[in-house]
């Protein structure tokens, strides 16, 4: 399927993650998700959500200290 530029460039970012992912799982656990076993699927997507919130809140916060300091440049000159 064509896709526009940055669509197919988010599809790579996501099939790239999630192979990373992938391997990072098999050579953690030595199975694939196929074969895992005893897992609350929804507890494990929510706690990797809960994470992900808080990468992204601590992202925010250094792009928001990049700003101030862009804008402290700017004004400065």
């Amino acid at each position: 399927m064509n896709l526009p530029e940055t669509s197919q460039r988010v599809l790579e970012i996501i099939e790239r993650q999630l192979r990373a992912q992938n391997e990072k799982g098999i050579a953690e656990y030595g199975q694939t998700i196929d074969a895992a076993q005893g897992y609350d699927w929804t507890l494990e997507a929510l706690s990797e959500c809960v994470d992900a919130m808080q990468y992204m809140s601590r992202y925010m916060l250094e792009l928001e200290a990049e700003i101030k300091r862009l804008k402290s440049l700017s004004e400065t000159n």
